[in-house]
């Protein structure tokens, strides 16, 4: 089909495509990577059901990848669409020297300048910045038959030294120390153009795609020589495998039997592929571990386009690495490495290259090639990739013990039941949260939009899920965290910021309301003079607290019942001690040891309100500093940073004694950087960890069902801290050996 006669929806294809400010092309020897970026202004949901603009904004990147006969087209639309770009340098790197003459092409269409940046910086810092962004971007592959996938995040620290292998037409090995240092230790005319031109030469195969497909059904057998062929029974007395390559089309040379070129079959053809790509990829492995031991490097990366997920080349890279090594070194690939060199080209330009950004997932068509590409019309097929900027500076949570560690307690990428349950589960309350976003807007006056939007995200939630289903990596690590996430991220695309603020407000002034009834029971306890009680009885109150939750099915049944759930028959819904987890006496052997306290918080209302304040007030009183830590972006009902210092006149208002502690700054207020109902220590605001290492902080209580079990329930940290949540699912409860509402309140000493 000629492609001017294509009707391509370049609209679905090119997001805020009139906002599109800087652009990037990394031409490569078959394919154009286009990497763009926007501004997108943000909206906001008020208290009385309406949707206003707001000052602030978000800023995305997107990258796209399409094939040459595609381009003009594509390039003509951005033409056509993005005033923005018109006059401006955009970056251009080229990564295949016979299709330099497209800049012409850029220049007219674009009517722009063209800044030339070098490939080998742009791989870099393409690499760095997905490595020091991008959650679960690395990964090893098995080489057994499991074709398991293990995912890594890294961060800033512990991502250096390492070395990036790039197996284009030939190979290349860059040592890369750390930001902005690199240094090419050397490479191999046998790379990827070998294996093609030796492929096509023999077999007459000139499709890289079909080349992979052929391997997988071929067998060494045929052409290549192994150990036992040459020492037969003695290959064990020289401690080595007989099943080990010893000679690539070796076995061409000793029969006459043997096929030629011209005579192959399609298995032959198969084999004959197969024994070219194993030569290439053992040569390469071989120079990346030697070239690893001499630089004293535990971590290579792999990358180029004979890589790209392809199952038989990182199956065959890892085998190699592992032997080579003796098991030391594991071959370590990248999810998204297909726009690496352009997208570091791309951030030569960008003013906020050094902020925190995220996997976007709203904005992706497809997720690299984890996810079959589907074409958008018939012969146009693309790959999308996007991130989001976060506006702010993140880093390990500075107490952490592992600062690479999961922080899931149950990885669906292994665990098959716990996947199923929650896509259940989420299925299952896709038409419930649709209609809290429709009516959470209630007050616009477009109320036919408003509906539209909220049927997009249903729409578009369901295909997730389905991908899910269907390619559980296909986000890299498959948990609660990521799933909760990317359904808060496909709400916000569509306008829906915060469905649960009406709710959240409203809870909010009900439970201030009652929090001077509630700290008057504590202080009559503390007259008494039984100090245990006082603090076991702030202690089931946060518990309490944490018990109303709207993303809890069992909870918003007693909330939602015609009788509605009171504080205190949340406490009463709080079993008594011994509790499922039980470390209150540990807890209250050293209460009044802790100095500097930081509490993350979960949902809002009777939680922060009635459970987690009166709990602080407590620590606060003995003495101790308090650190209380709130979501950046709303979660369901979870309490956001703006909402928690929007409350803080109220509280003083409510207690003399909260008053003094706010005023003096006992008592102090931080944002952690997420936008989750569970809790990344291993990406956070960079303010947290600034408070934290200022005031020293010995304890850190972790309080709901998201943020201490289905996150952080394994982690250690070194300082003490607090696990605080009563569990509202039955799975969850019998996974722990509990009941519903059973309580995990889990004191654990700090490593240092």
């Amino acid at each position: 089909m000629d492609t001017a006669q294509r009707n391509i929806d370049f609209h679905r294809l090119v997001r805020d495509a009139p906002l599109i400010n800087h652009i990037c092309f990394d031409a490569c020897s078959k394919t154009v990577k286009i990497i763009y970026s926007s501004t997108v202004p943000l909206s906001h949901t008020t208290l009385d059901c309406k949707r206003v603009d707001t000052e602030k904004s978000e800023d995305r990147i997107y990258c796209i990848q399409v094939q040459y006969p595609d381009f003009p087209l594509i390039l003509q639309f951005f033409g056509d669409t993005c005033p923005l770009l018109k006059g401006t340098t955009v970056d251009f790197v080229v990564t295949a020297s016979q299709n330099a003459e497209i800049e012409e092409v850029i220049r007219k269409a674009l009517d722009v300048k063209l800044r030339h940046v070098e490939a080998f910086t742009g791989l870099v810092n393409g690499t760095s910045f997905l490595l020091r962004n991008i959650e679960a971007e690395s990964f090893t592959y098995s080489f057994d038959e499991s074709q398991k996938y293990e995912f890594q995040t890294l961060n800033t620290e512990s991502m250096y030294p390492y070395l990036l292998i790039n197996i284009r037409t030939g190979v290349s090995v860059v040592l890369v120390d750390g930001p902005n240092k690199f240094q090419r230790l050397g490479g191999s005319s046998i790379g990827g153009a070998s294996f093609l031109g030796l492929s096509e030469l023999i077999t007459g195969v000139n499709d890289i795609e079909e080349m992979m497909d052929r391997a997988l059904k071929g067998s060494p057998e045929e052409f290549d020589i192994f150990i036992r062929d040459i020492y037969g029974d003695r290959a064990a007395n020289f401690n080595m495998d007989p099943h080990l390559l010893a000679a690539s089309f070796g076995r061409v040379t000793r029969a006459q039997t043997i096929r030629r070129a011209g005579e192959f079959d399609d298995q032959s053809k198969n084999n004959a592929i197969l024994s070219l790509l194993r030569m290439v990829l053992y040569n390469v492995s071989q120079i990346a571990f030697m070239l690893s031991e001499m630089s004293n490097v535990k971590r290579v990366f792999f990358n180029g386009f004979l890589v790209r997920n392809r199952p038989i080349v990182m199956k065959t890279l890892s085998f190699a690495c592992n032997y080579w090594s003796g098991g030391k070194l594991k071959a370590c690939f990248l999810r998204h490495e297909n726009y690496t060199t352009g997208l570091g080209a791309f951030l030569e330009g960008c003013p906020n290259a050094d902020m925190y950004w995220k996997e976007y997932c709203s904005g992706s068509t497809a997720l690299g090639r984890f996810v079959p590409v589907e074409p958008l019309e018939t012969g146009f097929k693309t790959q999308t990739f996007a991130l989001k900027c976060a506006r702010l500076k993140a880093a390990p949570f500075c107490l952490l013990v592992d600062k690479d560690g999961k922080p899931d307690a149950i990885d669906f990428n292994t665990d098959d039941e716990a996947r199923d349950f929650w896509i259940q589960i989420l299925d299952n309350t896709i038409a419930k949260l649709t209609e809290l976003a429709i009516a959470s807007q209630s007050g616009c006056p477009d109320q036919e939009d408003v509906i539209s939007r909220a049927k997009d995200f249903e729409s578009d939630f369901v295909k997730t899920m389905d991908t899910i289903k269907e390619h559980h990596v296909a986000y890299g690590n498959s948990n609660a965290r990521n799933l909760l996430e990317v359904r808060e991220q496909i709400l916000q695309e569509k306008g829906f910021d915060d469905i649960y603020v009406q709710k959240k407000h409203e809870e909010n002034l009900s439970a201030v309301a009652e929090l001077p009834i509630v700290l008057a029971s504590i202080d009559k306890l503390k007259e008494a003079g039984d100090e245990k009680a006082v603090v076991e009885y702030v202690s089931r109150c946060l518990l309490a607290g944490n018990v109303f939750d709207w993303g809890a099915k069992e909870v918003v049944k007693l909330m939602s019942s015609e009788k509605g759930l009171s504080f205190q028959s949340a406490i009463n819904h709080v079993e008594n001690r011994p509790w499922l987890f039980d470390g209150f006496e540990s807890y209250y052997q050293k209460h009044k040891e802790y100095k500097s306290v930081l509490i993350f918080v979960d949902n809002s209302g009777y939680d922060y309100i009635l459970g987690v304040i009166p709990f602080a007030r407590e620590l606060l009183r003995n003495g101790a500093k308090v650190i209380i830590c709130a979501n950046t972006l709303p979660a369901l009902n979870d309490l956001t940073y703006r909402e928690m210092i929007e409350l803080a006149p109220e509280l003083k208002k409510a207690d003399a004694d909260l008053a003094k502690f706010i005023d003096t700054e006992q008592i102090m207020f931080v944002q952690s950087g997420q936008e989750s109902p569970c809790l990344d220590a291993r990406r956070v605001h960079e303010d947290l960890n600034t408070v934290v290492q200022k005031y020293e902080t010995d304890l850190v209580i972790i309080e709901g069902m998201g943020r201490a079990l289905h996150t952080n329930f394994n982690v250690q940290f070194k300082c003490d801290t607090l696990k605080a949540a009563v569990i509202k699912t039955q799975w969850l409860a019998d996974r722990l050996k509990g009941k519903m509402f059973s309580v995990v309140f889990k004191h654990e000493h700090g490593t240092k």
